[in-house]
């Protein structure tokens, strides 16, 4: 049986107050996403920075709000997916 993977701790508590975090072996939203560096958003899994950045969205207004973001580890291949709170 595979190891049920876990959020690493130290990201729960760095990104947990403003992020809802999900991760996956799998991508979380179809198709073919982007391939954009994601900017310091670390791996909820392994707590690499090495990350991509697939999808996301953000708000309308001038001074918009990422909303959520995909991103993939290039250092353990999976993924996190940060939902705003």
């Amino acid at each position: 049986m595979a190891k049920k993977q876990k959020i690493a701790t130290k990201i729960d508590t760095q990104m947990g107050a403003d992020w809802t975090i999900e991760i996956s072996e799998k991508g979380f939203t179809e198709g073919k996403g982007g391939n954009m560096p994601a900017l310091g958003y670390p791996c909820a899994v392994c707590e690499s920075k090495q990350t991509k950045l697939r999808f996301a969205e953000s708000s309308d207004e001038e001074e918009s709000n990422l909303l959520w973001m995909e991103l993939q580890c290039k250092d353990c291949q999976n993924y996190t997916l940060y939902t705003r709170k």
